[in-house]
């Protein structure tokens, strides 16, 4: 009598032999689910010649991601980004990461306004060039009036910011080794009219053609400025004025200013590093500095210190206060005097 050891397991079925495999069985949101986790479009799409039932699945991926150094040696081709948005089926996107490589900017351009219309989420971009004798173009970035977060690393690219519509929903942008070109100024941008839910705004290591940044805002949190100049034929920034009645935090670092004008009643902190103010040499009495922040509790002020060209409003709320460090006797007293005014 033949003995039996039980239930036989199903035999796992090899997807190269054409047959399915125990994956496909499973229903598709499942399916996108386990795609959207391997956190690479260009993956997604070889994995779907397993099988049949995987074919397609990837154009249905809320999360497209094109990572650094997936299609050797550059980075992959826009012409593939393109192809994979015209292709892509799901009605929106939640989020798109572009890791480029040496990328021009008019291949950037190219896919740009496919994915306007449809990202209901974040973009990311970040450009990496090794070769800097190479000539540099501009990107013009559409209007992406759906997208709740935009992160841009051009890596000293231009960017054209749009002259029209309104970014309905972005709550968070972030700008990092860009050269500011186009008609359209910065601060008009970063404004309510044009972004009325934008709560943080951070701008780094970035070229500024505007001689003046004036920023009108009733949504935004949070400022965050370093190392921002005027275009590379000028000293720097020459004015910038933030006028926000919601501001509650504001960094600021590395400029060359010839006026800081910052109205904000709900301000907190204010941090102030590393920037270097120019006088007026037509009309000395102006102030180089006017701030009005009734409720600050906390201040770090680097920068030298002198009444006349220095105001702070009344700070009754203050509890915290760093004037930066200095020396009591030597070559920097002056320097140290204007820190204990400000004491």
């Amino acid at each position: 009598m033949e003995q039996s050891d039980g239930p036989k397991r199903p035999k796992l079925v090899d997807a190269a032999d054409g047959d399915e495999d125990r994956l496909s069985v499973l229903p598709d949101d499942i399916l996108i689910d386990i795609l959207a986790k391997l956190h690479r479009t260009t993956m997604d799409a070889r994995t779907s010649v397993l099988s049949r039932r995987w074919r397609g699945l990837w154009k249905l991926l809320p999360v497209l991601n094109f990572p650094l150094g997936t299609e050797p040696p550059l980075g992959i081709e826009p012409k593939h980004i393109v192809s994979a948005l015209t292709s892509h089926e799901a009605p929106v996107i939640r989020h798109l990461i572009v890791s480029l490589r040496e990328a021009a900017a008019e291949s950037v351009a190219m896919w740009l306004p496919i994915i306007a219309p449809r990202l209901f989420g974040e973009l990311s971009i970040f450009n990496l060039r090794w070769d800097r004798d190479r000539e540099i173009g501009t990107v013009e970035l559409p209007c992406f009036q759906s997208a709740d977060r935009i992160c841009l690393n051009l890596d000293d690219h231009g960017l054209a910011l749009p002259p029209s519509g309104v970014f309905a929903r972005l709550t968070y942008l972030r700008m990092i080794s860009i050269r500011m070109r186009g008609p359209c100024r910065l601060g008009d941008i970063v404004s309510s009219p044009r972004c009325p839910l934008l709560q943080k705004l951070f701008l780094r290591d970035s070229y500024v053609q505007d001689d003046v940044v004036v920023i009108h805002s009733e949504s935004l949190l949070e400022i965050g400025i370093d190392n921002v100049l005027l275009h590379h034929d000028a000293l720097g920034l020459r004015i910038l004025a933030i006028c926000s009645e919601s501001v509650l935090q504001i960094d600021l670092k590395n400029l060359a200013l010839r006026q800081l004008l910052v109205v904000a009643p709900a301000l907190i902190s204010l941090k102030e590093k590393g920037t270097h103010y120019i006088a007026d040499a037509v009309d000395l009495s102006q102030p180089v500095v006017n701030i009005s922040a009734p409720q600050l509790m906390l201040l770090e002020w680097n920068a030298s210190y002198d009444r006349s060209s220095v105001q702070f409003g009344k700070m009754a709320h203050l509890q915290w206060l760093h004037a930066g460090q200095f020396l009591v006797y030597g070559s920097d007293e002056d320097f140290a005097h204007n820190h204990i005014r400000l004491l």
